[in-house]
């Protein structure tokens, strides 16, 4: 009777918890929305969009370029640096379960053999006090030691099922949940932001080997044409025909374009090796060598608004920690309240080993207790107002997100069309700069002109070659910038 009074007890303990439990343990903070910040997102961006086609999907592909493929596919696939990153994913998973777990009751089992001697002097009686006997027997008494003490024993086995469990009766640990939630959330666009973000690194860093191949090469061509007026100059200088001013400046300019290949070696060859060990390979240096440049750009839709900042994946990362800081703010809040902890444990207990699973020796207790912060130092209120803090500061963080990727966004616009207006000033001024080479040869050769002239127009040409190539690796890693500062694949629809 007694035993059915407790459970009928438990029982509307239990109901009335779940009750408070589903009536205040809802989490006290909302989805973050840029709306909310104040910031004024303009419809159209204040610098016009590249004239191209649409753009979805893989970018890489639209370059055309075999060896970036697989530059590419290799990257995924052997990275040191991506393979951290899968590792880090599955950790910052395991850091939610451990923060979902505090939600949930604690139960664990224990199997317990306990044994025990007693004697009587731990209660204060002697052996004599229960084996006083007849004066008859004072003898044997007397041939006893008189500090003999009487001992017993006692071994008993038991099963224990023990339970404890903290009510979110206020929702605390429920905001907690949800901000471990919302971190987790963050952590994986971080990590997802910083996987497409070494992507771009990988193509433009290849793209800046492709150049340095071409700037090698067009050193090795500007070197065979300085050695070919320097054998023009020698052969009519032993004939008396021309100056030793001609000839010395003929063999300088030869000389320094032998530096000028080493120095481009160099260059090739430190990039070639970054290449090598972002893709776990041995560096090498000789990873890139063709120094053929794609004229081909991915493409950007036109008329994209302006609100597609929202998907760029650090963005979205601000976003959640901000909505966390939220929760952890609640969750602060909700820790000046009253607590209830319920324990309890269920088994057995035996003095034999084989009635461990007998029903008749079950034994079981349960309890509740409810703890409420009186005195603390102002510690809880404390902290309440560091992470009221720490959600404001999220907030300007965001604040400082959108606009930081605005301003990315207008600057790699801009210079996209800066660029544009560069490479082809530049292909008429390659065009003019190869005519006028040309022409001074041949006025040199009628000894018309110095030889002065021809190495300064020969100089003039190369340099002008040499930014052209620049510019064009410069607008293909500011077009991948750009795509990268719009948050990735683009899909106009």
């Amino acid at each position: 009777m007694h035993k059915n009074i407790q459970n009928k007890i438990i029982i509307q303990l239990l109901t009335w918890i779940s009750f408070l439990n589903l009536f205040f343990g809802c989490a006290g903070s909302r989805q973050v929305r840029v709306e909310d910040l104040g910031l004024s997102i303009p419809e159209a961006w204040i610098t016009p969009f590249p004239s191209s086609e649409n753009l979805s999907g893989n970018w890489w592909s639209k370059f055309e370029d075999s060896a970036l493929d697989t530059l590419l596919v290799k990257y995924k696939q052997e990275s040191p640096d991506l393979k951290t990153l899968l590792h880090n994913r599955k950790i910052a998973a395991q850091n939610l379960s451990l923060s979902n777990a505090s939600i949930y009751p604690s139960i664990n089992a224990a199997v317990t053999a306990d044994s025990n001697v007693q004697n009587l002097s731990g209660f204060g009686f002697a052996d004599s006090f229960f084996n006083s006997s007849s004066k008859s027997d004072s003898a044997n008494n007397e041939a006893q030691s008189s500090d003999e003490i009487l001992t017993f024993g006692n071994t008993s086995y038991g099963l224990r099922f023990n339970l404890q469990w903290e009510v979110d009766i206020w929702g605390r640990l429920m905001n907690g949940r949800k901000a471990a939630h919302k971190d987790y959330e963050s952590i994986i666009y971080d990590l997802s932001y910083f996987q497409f973000s070494s992507m771009v690194r990988v193509a433009q860093l290849y793209f800046s080997a492709k150049e340095a191949a071409s700037q090698l090469e067009l050193s090795k061509e500007s070197y065979n044409s300085l050695k070919e007026i320097r054998d023009l100059v020698k052969e009519r200088y032993e004939k008396g025909l021309r100056s030793s001013l001609d000839y010395r400046l003929a063999e300088t300019s030869v000389s320094t374009s032998v530096v000028n290949i080493e120095s481009k070696k160099n260059i090739l060859k430190s990039l070639n090796r970054q290449i090598e060990i972002l893709i776990g390979s041995y560096p090498s240096g000789d990873y890139v060598k063709s120094p053929v440049i794609s004229p081909k750009l991915p493409n950007i839709p036109v008329n994209l608004p302006a609100s597609i900042i929202e998907k760029r994946p650090d963005i979205r990362s601000l976003m959640l920690k901000m909505e966390s800081s939220g929760y952890r703010f609640e969750q602060s809040r909700r820790d000046l309240l009253p607590g209830i902890t319920i324990n309890g444990s269920v088994g057995t207990s035996a003095q034999d080993i084989k009635n461990i699973l007998g029903k008749d020796y079950g034994i079981w207790s349960m309890g509740m207790g409810l703890t409420s912060p009186i005195f603390n130092g102002g510690r809880l209120r404390s902290i309440k107002e560091i992470n009221h803090h720490n959600f404001e500061n999220s907030k300007q963080e965001l604040i400082r997100g959108i606009l930081g990727a605005f301003s990315e966004i207008e600057q790699f616009l801009e210079l996209d069309k800066s660029l544009e207006i560069q490479d082809r000033a530049l292909s008429v001024a390659v065009e003019q700069s190869k005519d006028a080479y040309e022409l001074s040869k041949e006025r040199y050769d009628k000894g018309v002109t110095t030889l002065e002239s021809v190495l300064n127009s020969q100089r003039q040409y190369n340099t002008i070659r040499s930014q052209h190539l620049a510019i064009r690796r410069k607008t293909i890693e500011n077009r991948l910038s750009l795509i990268l500062a719009m948050g990735g694949e683009i899909d106009s629809d």
